[in-house]
């Protein structure tokens, strides 16, 4: 069985936890606190940060925010094409 990897396009590093809210910005964690932010309404202005669940949770809401199953993660490039790189390994 294959096991598969994810990368934000530009990124040499795996993605650990992906987040999705209710109006569907993305948050890609590549360790505890760095992440990917891409913003729905703004895809454009993408960018990396410092972020943490914590903060995002209190920001948006307990119920407006939740991590996204890695079984699901080949559905975020129908958001962007190409967002995510999937590397099998």
């Amino acid at each position: 069985m294959t096991e598969k990897k994810y990368f934000v396009k530009g990124s040499d590093k795996p993605v650990v936890k992906i987040y999705e809210t209710f109006n569907g910005d993305l948050y890609f964690f590549i360790d505890k606190e760095m992440c990917y932010a891409r913003l729905y309404s703004m895809p454009q202005f993408a960018e990396w940060g410092i972020n943490s669940i914590k903060y995002l949770t209190e920001a948006y809401g307990r119920m407006k925010i939740w991590e996204v199953k890695p079984e699901n993660w080949d559905n975020i490039n129908s958001y962007e094409d190409g967002l995510l790189k999937i590397e099998e390994v």
